[in-house]
């Protein structure tokens, strides 16, 4: 059910490397459709939430060289509802922007925030889960973070820890934990206190702005001094000088780690972070040889291997397993599976080597 003080605001800025040579930093990889589904990442986002925010209340924060993209990708989403960064400054600069913005007009808003390249399978349910963290942040003092139960020993993801014990629906977090070892993630994968971490927090905005005046002073600070401009022509020039000053910072880490105010919820509605070709690889329907293959592909005694190919040219594998191979735009790329988390160094080497044409 739609209400008018509920607003989501989308996190739509990032490169996405860890997806290359898919992602790109013209075309990161929320704007693809990954999952063959005729919409994009942030499409899906989007449509997720239909039935509980009002196309007026939808705020979309990205990098300003991404605006055509979210304009064709959005139609129904006002320019105004367009949030545009200058610079990639990570989570905690993102989320304030939106706050500080929607705050001007609506004083009374309840914020759910969420990245854009999230899947999430069971809509029903999840819709019934942001439904229960609307209503206990309305007017309350807190801020609720989704969860989702670990399945696995996990090393690409964050951990959430929940105070012990704890048989509420919407519990006290004890402490957010980074992307662990492989040792500390079996660890946490044996206790029944911890959950991933989907970087979906819901609170309202009264709430957020507290929690930035009390851990973010100095970000509140820039906020705040130009706020009048907000919503005015001069929005974009005051945008502009803020973020030069502004720290590359999650809001994890400024905020969540710091904050006694924060509850979660854990859930099970088929959850998962595309943030790397192993987890696209996990969540793909695969072949009778565990192959999840797109594209031109010709596989012969191939297995467990990830091949997604747009050009069209032919890509052939012979006697090859647990490999992830992705063309794109002029680009192949080649790694072991398990070694995904090293895309985005690859990049680096990339850049370091050929340049900006091939990122």
């Amino acid at each position: 059910m739609q209400h008018d003080n509920d607003h989501l605001i989308v996190m739509a800025g990032g490169m996405g490397k860890r997806c290359w040579p898919f992602s790109r930093k013209n075309f990161p990889k929320q704007f693809h459709d990954l999952l063959g589904r005729g919409k994009s990442l942030l499409q899906c986002t989007v449509a997720r939430f239909e039935k509980l925010i009002k196309p007026e209340n939808i705020w979309v924060v990205t990098h300003c060289h991404y605006a055509d993209i979210v304009k064709q990708q959005l139609p129904f989403v006002a320019e105004s509802q367009i949030l545009l960064e200058p610079l990639v400054k990570n989570t905690a600069p993102c989320i304030a922007y939106a706050c500080y913005k929607i705050a001007v007009r609506h004083p009374a808003a309840n914020l759910v925030i969420t990245p854009a390249d999230h899947i999430i399978e069971n809509i029903a349910l999840f819709t019934e889960t942001i439904q229960l963290a609307l209503t206990a942040t309305a007017e309350a003092n807190q801020l609720v973070i989704l969860g989702v139960a670990c399945t696995k020993p996990e090393i690409g993801y964050g951990y959430i820890e929940f105070v012990q014990p704890e048989t509420k629906v919407i519990k006290k977090v004890s402490r957010f934990v980074e992307k662990p070892t492989q040792e500390k993630a079996e660890t946490y994968f044996a206790q029944e206190n911890y959950a991933w971490n989907t970087g979906i927090f819901v609170g309202n905005v009264t709430t957020f702005i507290k929690s930035y005046q009390q851990y973010l002073p100095d970000m509140n600070e820039a906020f705040e001094k130009g706020k009048q401009h907000l919503h005015t022509a001069k929005e974009p020039s005051f945008i502009e000088e803020a973020y030069q000053r502004l720290p590359n910072l999650s809001f994890d880490q400024g905020v969540l780690e710091k904050a006694t105010n924060i509850y979660g919820i854990v859930g099970e509605w088929g959850w998962s972070d595309i943030g790397t070709w192993r987890a696209l690889y996990e969540y793909s329907t695969k072949d009778k040889e565990a192959n999840v293959i797109q594209g031109n592909v010709v596989a012969v005694d191939t297995k467990q291997c990830m091949i997604k190919n747009t050009a069209n040219t032919l890509i052939a594998t012979y006697r090859v397993k647990d490999l992830i191979i992705a063309q794109h735009d002029k680009v192949i790329m080649i790694c072991p599976q398990g070694q995904e988390q090293k895309v985005k160094t690859l990049v680096d080497h990339v850049t370091a080597r050929k340049g900006k044409d091939y990122v």
